[in-house]
């Protein structure tokens, strides 16, 4: 088990670039860190490692303070983005390097090796240099040398940005069977939101150094604790528009009006609405709706996106199944899941509303 307890991080004294982070990761979990480029999430992990000093906060594993404890002495492994190969050497010495230090027998190196290059496919390239593989092999190498240290921890930093999308698909599938096969908790940073979304049991998203929300990665996706996380998970983003509130109503841009079903709170104004692209759909005969113009279409073969004018600022995207003959100007009735609409507040904060009260009914009004 890992426990971080208000783990900060400054560089100069004054300003964080991680800031008070706080959350236990426990033996045996997928725990993804996720969020955009500079928000902290590689520092992080280095401080788990021990390659970057922690400023601020406790860093725990299996109840032991680890703060200025030597990587060394942390029995865990990492993973990096240019996989960190040795040119020189070959497949099977790059896999076993860091046990040399380690004193583990030669025939123990050399059963290790073998183990670990079966399982990844590596067999028939043992004595090739990493100049000879693919970019896919060369992470394979990099996952073995993980594998052959036989740590209960693995660090991940990005392993898969610099492949293809494919190879992209196939490795994440791969990483996530090998640390179920192995029982090793795996700490994985990716600003790819579908990486943490399909690989994760629970992500934490990270923005300006702090903590957004962690949770399972479908709780996070149908539930975003803000605007940040509702926005960055999810792809396409999710649609968000500013409202008013009048008396029982929803008012965009004074252009259209959503009559609420139950009564909004009266203190709440200024909001902010979101929904998901699959969350809009063509309506039915008896739907309420909207008639919207569709301003571009794209057909990607298992589903269509439509974007379409919500005002005439503003542009929301649907996503159909299947391949929709609906072309770009034509004016088309859509409705939306009213249970799945989400609010938040001024400060981007999701506001609750209690059970039953927490979606509106569509109906279009024009001024």
């Amino acid at each position: 088990m890992i426990e971080l307890v208000q783990i900060g991080k400054s560089y100069d004294g004054k300003t964080f670039v991680v800031d008070d982070v706080n959350v236990r990761i426990e033996k045996g979990e997928f725990f993804v860190l996720v969020g955009p480029s500079g928000c902290g999430k590689s520092t992080l992990l280095r401080m788990i490692a021990g390659l970057e000093p922690i400023t601020s906060g406790s860093l725990r594993i299996n109840g032991k303070e680890m703060n200025d404890v030597p990587p060394s002495e942390r029995n865990l492994s990492m993973v990096f983005q240019n996989y960190a190969l040795y040119p020189h050497l070959t497949v099977e010495e790059n896999i076993t390097f860091g046990l040399h230090t380690k004193k583990i027998s030669k025939q123990e190196r050399k059963k290790r090796c073998m183990e670990a290059a079966e399982m990844l496919g590596l067999t028939d390239y043992l004595k090739h240099k990493p100049r000879q593989l693919s970019g896919g092999q060369r992470q394979r190498v990099a996952l073995a040398r993980a594998i052959v240290a036989q740590t209960p921890i693995c660090l991940m930093d990005e392993p898969l940005s610099n492949l293809d999308a494919k190879l992209r698909a196939k490795m994440r599938f791969e990483i996530r069977q090998l640390q179920q096969q192995l029982g090793i908790t795996m700490i994985y940073v990716t600003h790819d939101q579908i990486e943490a979304m399909t690989m994760a049991d629970r992500i934490m998203v990270m923005n300006g150094g702090r903590v957004q929300q962690i949770g399972e990665p479908l709780d996070v996706y149908n539930h975003p604790a803000n605007i940040f996380v509702a926005s960055f998970i999810g792809s396409p983003a999710m649609n968000m528009t500013k409202a008013d509130v009048l008396e029982q109503s929803l008012i965009f841009n004074r252009e259209r009006i959503m009559r609420l079903a139950h009564r909004f709170p009266l203190e709440t104004k200024n909001i902010t609405i979101g929904v998901r692209p699959e969350h809009i759909r063509l309506a039915n005969k008896n739907d309420p709706y909207f008639t919207v113009k569709v301003v571009n279409v794209e057909r990607l073969g298992t589903e269509t996106l439509i974007t379409f004018a919500l005002t005439k600022k503003e542009h929301w995207i649907a996503r159909w199944n299947g391949q929709c003959s609906v072309r770009v100007g034509d004016e088309v009735p859509v409705t939306i899941d009213e249970q799945h609409v989400l609010f938040f507040n001024e400060a981007g904060e999701r506001l609750y509303m209690g059970v039953g009260d927490d979606y509106v009914s569509f109906r279009e009004t024009k001024f």
